[in-house]
């Protein structure tokens, strides 16, 4: 009998979210901000956890600005900890590092992690939701409004196709350095490892990332991105009825895009190109963000937020040493020692892969790719103060199953 009512319940569900659903998709060119096709993208309806990606976007400005560190530990409240699924079962007066915070975000949609980075950024869940909102609209998202870090349904929360593939933009272009973080398979947490569940990052050649998301209010909702040769493209598919529906839908936005640009650079060679392009909003990828919005707030709360985390430092259970997240930079000096990750026969490889690195550090340092032989590049981090730092990056690389090895000046 309950299996019955299950069941029903489900079937009711399901046709009252088909009576009145709309499938919206966008598929654009991030290097001109052009739309090639789109369906319903300017219709608001529920972001689900494509919210997440504003979450993320302004945990990446408190880390560019320095008010937060990688590995920085921030502390868990009774709020956090009780966000239903998708969830990573945090603890109340646990702490998790940014840098676990920000993979749990991007690979395992964690809730319980969006309430811990709000609550860290913005004191509480509310408040956070107000500078999501008006972050957005400095970003011209116009058509969007944030209620929660999460995506869980929430009344009035709403945003569009359009406006969703403007905030990918604005990621990419604002934060490149993080970008890369996207396209992780997997992360650990406490000792557990948890997978992606990007069919498209699995499966479409070029595939870079970015995010998918599901309410019940709306359906199956995703954003992807992928680079093929100099081109990448975003696509937004919201309100699909099933995920392998949506995740095919995505793909066949991402060929006919890709189709497209090609037809279109052809007729520009030719000199044949007509210009019946609709353009994003460039806010999005010309300029700084608008950090007159954001960053008063931050560092008004990052402080006391941090101020917790010491306090939960005295429990005999937190291992984790707790740094000051308003601390500077190390000073580099004179520093002379480096970290090698590895070698490749192309440079922009060798780069890359120590960008990467750099990134998973979370530190600010110099990126040198000498040349090992005519055929190689080495991947290097330079700056390090002496050999004990450049051990303790290359450890921690180590840790998350990295080669890695120091170089004497």
């Amino acid at each position: 009998m309950r299996l019955v009512k299950t069941l029903f319940f489900l079937f009711i569900l399901i046709c009252c979210r088909n009576a009145n659903a709309v499938v919206s998709t966008l598929i654009a060119d991030t290097r001109s901000g052009f739309v090639l096709e789109s369906q319903n993208a300017s219709i608001q309806q529920p972001p689900a956890s494509l919210t997440k990606l504003m979450t993320l976007y302004l945990t990446f400005s408190a880390l560019d600005k320095g008010l937060l560190k990688m590995d920085d530990s921030l502390p868990i409240s009774v709020q956090a900890a009780k966000q239903p699924r998708s969830n990573i079962g945090l603890k109340a007066g646990d702490t998790i590092t940014v840098r676990e915070a920000v993979m749990a975000l991007i690979i395992k949609s964690a809730n319980d992690v969006a309430v811990v980075v709000a609550e860290a950024l913005a004191q509480d869940e509310g408040r956070f939701a107000e500078l999501m909102t008006r972050t957005a609209s400095g970003l011209g998202l116009k058509d969007t409004v944030f209620k929660n870090a999460s995506g869980l349904h929430k009344e009035g929360q709403v945003s569009t196709a359009r406006d969703m593939a403007v905030l990918t933009m604005a990621l990419i272009t604002h934060y490149p350095q993080y970008y890369a973080l996207f396209s992780e398979q997997s992360f650990q947490y406490k000792g557990k490892t948890y997978y992606s569940h990007n069919n498209v990052l699995q499966q479409y050649e070029g595939a870079e990332g970015l995010k998918t998301g599901f309410v019940s209010a709306v359906g199956y909702n995703i954003i992807s991105t992928a680079k093929q040769g100099d081109c990448r493209l975003v696509s937004v598919v919201i309100g699909e009825d099933n995920q392998n529906r949506r995740d095919l839908r995505a793909m066949r936005l991402l060929d006919k895009g890709f189709q497209q640009v090609a037809i279109q650079e052809k007729a520009q060679a030719e000199g044949r190109l007509k210009g019946a392009f609709n353009p994003l909003n460039r806010k999005a990828f010309i300029g700084r963000p608008p950090e007159e919005i954001f960053l008063p707030t931050m560092m008004t709360c990052i402080p006391q937020s941090q101020k917790k985390v010491k306090r939960l430092a005295l429990a005999p259970k937190l291992e984790m040493p707790v740094r000051n997240v308003i601390d500077a930079s190390i000073p580099q000096g004179d520093a002379s020692w480096a970290i090698q990750v590895g070698a490749f026969e192309g440079q922009d490889k060798a780069w890359q892969i120590a960008k990467k690195a750099l990134t998973l550090l979370g530190i600010n340092k110099e990126i040198k790719t000498p040349r090992a032989n005519e055929r190689f590049f080495r991947s290097r981090i330079e700056g390090f103060g002496n050999k004990q730092e450049a051990s303790n990056a290359c450890r921690r690389l180590k840790d998350a199953r990295w080669q890695c090895f120091e170089v004497a000046p």
